[in-house]
């Protein structure tokens, strides 16, 4: 795993680095650690590494505002801010980081909530692949829902396209359902974590795309809902 630091503090970098091998090596996790200090390197490495941890208060550029310019970058690196005040750490929400620390940081603290990322790495890189399906990988964090419509199962995709299978949405439910999907109406899958928000009768998807609730699946996906934002805390 390639970790990158963003932190000019060198009390504060040696620190978060003991963290991080104390962590990394009880998990028996292999990893390497990269100190960058400068904007440029950044954004044109950010695509190299898996976790960033990203010191809000910087001498030169701000934490957030490099954050905001990531978000605009195509990269799969989860994010994690820094910051010597509590009230900064709200801001985490603008960049869509996974988590965040207050400096000094706590050594079980950390184990408990870098658990949380690496749980959530590793899903994101679980995938299908089934030459009888489609001839390349389908990622599951690419997922919005899966929908049965004309005795085929139409996986909608995050980039907009769309998978046509065979499959039914009986065979999709038993290898997603451990993955955070639910049923919220009898044709269609819905990956929970791009819900965005709760009607009475209807879903709102991230692709603003309205997917039916039905009373029937109303309590069980309510229930999952909650149950997962719950573990997303």
């Amino acid at each position: 795993m390639n970790i990158l630091i963003f932190e000019n503090n060198d009390d504060d970098f040696n620190h978060l680095t003991s963290c991080i091998k104390n962590y990394f090596t009880k998990e028996n996790i292999d990893y390497h650690i990269h100190r960058c200090k400068n904007k440029e390197e950044l954004l044109k490495t950010i695509q190299q590494y898996n976790l960033l941890f990203l010191d809000i208060e910087l001498d030169e550029d701000n934490g957030i505002d490099l954050g905001m310019e990531l978000k605009k970058s195509n990269h799969d690196c989860h994010i994690m801010i820094t910051t010597n005040y509590a009230k900064y750490a709200i801001d985490g929400y603008k960049i869509n980081a996974d988590r965040y620390f207050i400096k000094p940081i706590n050594q079980q603290e950390f184990n408990i909530e870098i658990d949380f990322v690496i749980n959530k790495y590793n899903k994101d890189n679980i995938y299908f692949f089934d030459k009888n399906i489609c001839n390349y990988k389908i990622y599951v964090k690419d997922i919005i829902y899966i929908e049965f419509i004309n005795r085929k199962s139409v996986i909608h995709q995050i980039n907009g396209k769309k998978i046509d299978t065979n499959c039914t949405l009986k065979y999709w439910y038993e290898k997603l359902n451990s993955l955070a999907f639910a049923y919220s109406y009898k044709a269609f899958l819905v990956n929970l974590e791009y819900v965005v928000a709760l009607y009475k009768n209807d879903i709102k998807m991230i692709n603003d795309d309205i997917v039916p609730l039905s009373r029937h699946y109303r309590k069980e996906f309510e229930t999952k809902y909650l149950d997962f934002l719950q573990d997303t805390l």
